[in-house]
């Protein structure tokens, strides 16, 4: 398994690259934050729509009926399999709190 830091200044690119890659397919989100543990958001909807907006600073997750927002995000991870197949995506915010986008069949990324 490897983690891949996402640059900031490509972060709307590449969160609309895995959404196209990932559209429809089901996904878990779970929240990680240390004065409310972990917290399951959704399982199994299916992802709608991702992405970044830099001029409010905030990471939009469409799943099932919830629109999750993220905002002032200060880092985005992809978690690979050892074959290249997205497992996750970690989103940490200005609070430390990790936002966890868990594909329940992962995907290999087209380059």
């Amino acid at each position: 398994m490897r983690n891949i830091i996402i640059d900031r200044d490509k972060w709307a690119d590449e969160l609309t690259r895995i959404w196209k890659a990932l559209d429809g397919h089901e996904v878990e989100v779970e929240v990680e934050a240390l004065n409310l543990g972990d917290q399951i958001e959704a399982e199994h909807v299916p992802l709608k729509g991702l992405s970044y907006d830099p001029k409010d600073d905030v990471v939009q997750l469409w799943v099932g009926e919830i629109d999750h927002l993220i905002r002032q995000p200060t880092q985005i991870m992809m978690v690979e399999d050892d074959e290249g197949r997205l497992l996750a995506i970690d989103i940490t915010d200005h609070e430390g709190v990790q936002h966890l986008v868990n594909i329940r069949q992962p995907v290999k990324l087209a380059a």
